[in-house]
């Protein structure tokens, strides 16, 4: 997840790149499964040592299944497992955003062949239905994430703030008093630069009533005028110096999370997993509260909802292997094991749904779920046209925003 992201997302210490590759090779394995995953955590060790005890364990119970596990950073994975496919080197398993591309082309079993019928009635029906490609479920959701406004309680109380904004106008004025008031400091860390800027948008997006794609005429619309508003709203923060300077070029992890965790920004979007992150990320003694994000005068305001998948390929014909495995991940404690090392996400399974829902971390986000929004992630051409979200659309509010979005509309209508 990009994370949320999908999240997005969905991340910190991505730049590295790092690559692990972690499994047991028994002298005479009948099967052996390749699964490339994604690096939650982004620290490139701690879902590595998560991986090798389920390889380990999973091996011990199957001797004759051997499952090696290559971990790749969220800025490296889609390429990595394109160029692994092309070469014809494809994995068994995936663990990453998106599915609908592989599925459009035949690559995946059906998620009814993923897992046994028992686990699969075990997933929440909401994200199964969030996992479909023409009506047929072909990915098994991973994790969610939700997003919410996140504030620094000391800093509005310092600028005499007493309540939270509920409106783009509302914000703005609250914006240009944190501005005159706290010098140094900026009012919102907006990051529109590539690592996440798809999700940021969306939900600034989606407050004003804009999307990505219009499902009733089957179209991309990202140079819709809600879009282009949005984009003319947020730079005019920009412009007034009410955010960071360059947001294009502020990723999500290493500058937005970053100038928060310091002090250095009153409010940002952030994920389900933000606070454990500010912990370990200097920011563990900030007085944090959240809330709904704001929205434009006629509009409601909406939380982007983000899932990663486990997808299964077909072209190895190890099936029923793939199923053994899969199963033992979603297996109760392994799933809690697996949530923890990814760093604290809503989980997508009833059985442990239960349990998120009394946790204070977790409840706040599940509470905002009813009004999500969710990429278009089974349409085919998502994942390209996301990329061109991720690496362009910042400079719709550094630049002319109808200009840039309308060139990112170009590109998606050719995307495949």
């Amino acid at each position: 997840m990009k994370r949320m992201t999908r999240g997005a997302a969905v991340t910190s210490a991505i730049a590295l790149a790092v690559t692990m590759a972690v499994g047991i090779t028994p002298s005479h394995a009948a099967t052996t499964l390749t699964m490339i995953a994604a690096d939650y955590p982004g620290d490139g060790h701690t879902q590595q040592d998560q991986w090798t005890d389920f390889a380990t364990r999973f091996h011990a119970a199957n001797p004759d299944i051997t499952v090696n596990v290559i971990v790749k950073s969220w800025n490296d994975i889609d390429q990595y497992v394109a160029t692994q496919i092309a070469s014809g080197q494809t994995p068994d398993v995936v663990n990453k955003g998106d599915y609908s591309a592989p599925a459009a082309a035949g690559l995946l079993y059906p998620a009814s062949k993923i897992v046994s019928p028992a686990t699969l009635a075990d997933i929440l029906p909401a994200f199964l239905n969030n996992s479909k490609y023409n009506g047929v479920v072909y990915a098994l959701p991973d994790l969610a994430s939700a997003r919410a406004l996140f504030y620094n309680k000391d800093l509005l109380t310092k600028a005499g703030i007493t309540k939270l904004p509920t409106s783009w106008l509302s914000l703005t004025t609250d914006l240009g008093i944190i501005h005159r008031k706290l010098k140094g400091i900026y009012g919102y860390a907006i990051p529109l630069g590539p690592e996440e800027a798809q999700a940021e948008f969306n939900i600034w997006a989606g407050g004003n009533g804009g999307s990505y794609y219009n499902y009733a005429t089957k179209a991309w619309v990202l140079n819709s005028p809600a879009n282009v508003a949005t984009a003319t709203f947020l730079k005019s923060l920009t412009t007034k110096g009410y955010t960071e300077p360059n947001p294009d070029k502020c990723d999500r992890t290493a500058c937005a999370q970053a100038l928060f965790a310091a002090g250095k920004a009153v409010f940002i979007n952030g994920s389900v997993f933000l606070g454990s992150w500010l912990k370990a990320n200097g920011g563990s003694k900030l007085n944090v509260g959240t809330g709904s994000f704001v929205s434009n005068t006629g509009h409601k305001p909406v939380t982007l909802g983000v899932q990663d998948y486990f997808t299964a390929y077909s072209k190895n014909g190890n099936q029923a292997a793939i199923q053994k495995w899969m199963d033992f991940i979603y297996e109760p404690a392994n799933y809690a094991k697996f949530l923890v090392a990814a760093g604290g996400f809503i989980p997508a399974t009833k059985s442990a749904g239960a349990k998120a829902a009394s946790d204070p971390a977790l409840a706040p986000f599940i509470k905002l779920l009813p009004n999500a929004v969710f990429y278009p992630g089974d349409i085919a051409s998502w994942n390209s046209v996301k990329g061109q979200i991720q690496q362009g659309i910042g400079q719709a509010v550094t630049g002319d925003p109808a200009k840039v979005l309308g060139q990112l509309q170009t590109a998606a209508a050719a995307a495949k």
